[in-house]
């Protein structure tokens, strides 16, 4: 349990890091590039860890999953999915959401959080679903989309395509990263 509990916390520090001024310090002293590449590192070192200590934790249930938590994952994770490579392209879908790819992130935490009544399921999507609600209400990025232009459609059309041609290759894959079988 140490471990997750490091891992999260390693990977949440690095995040909160944009939050407060402490951020433009390290950029002035080591540059915007090995910033970036010691924010990245660290969180790589982060999520290995949190993998590592989630693996190493035994199954302590909670609570019983809801009854409807397999469906309603089933309907909310292509939304997540969409709404995460919608993060990184100008499309009408970024524009609308504002931040999809923390919206992503929260959506599926949730389904992972009621699908998995687990204490170590509750520690790891329960910290990321914090930290996304925390950062949507929070943020003070400057968002590069502006929010009056319109994108064509065929850009969304595309971020859709594309996450769900993700989200096939997630459900097939799912079950030999988490053992976890969706279909």
């Amino acid at each position: 349990m140490n471990l997750l509990i490091l891992g999260i916390t390693i990977f949440f520090s690095i995040h909160l890091v944009p939050i407060f001024p402490l951020k433009n310090i390290l950029i002035n002293r080591l540059g915007e590039n090995k910033y970036k590449g010691l924010f990245s590192l660290i969180a790589l070192i982060g999520i290995l860890i949190i993998i590592y200590g989630f693996s190493s934790v035994d199954y302590y249930p909670i609570w019983d999953p809801l009854p409807y938590s397999k469906e309603l994952a089933l309907t909310l994770m292509p939304i997540s999915i969409i709404l995460l490579v919608a993060a990184n392209i100008q499309t009408n879908i970024k524009r609308l959401t504002k931040h999809p790819m923390l919206i992503a992130i929260f959506i599926w935490s949730f389904v992972h959080l009621i699908a998995n009544g687990d204490l170590r399921s509750i520690m790891l999507f329960g910290s990321f679903g914090v930290y996304a609600l925390i950062d949507i209400i929070f943020s003070k990025k400057v968002l590069t989309t502006n929010s009056t232009a319109n994108y064509t459609l065929t850009k969304d059309i595309f971020v859709v395509i594309i996450g769900l041609l993700v989200y096939g290759i997630i459900v097939y894959f799912h079950q030999y990263i988490s053992g976890v079988v969706i279909f």
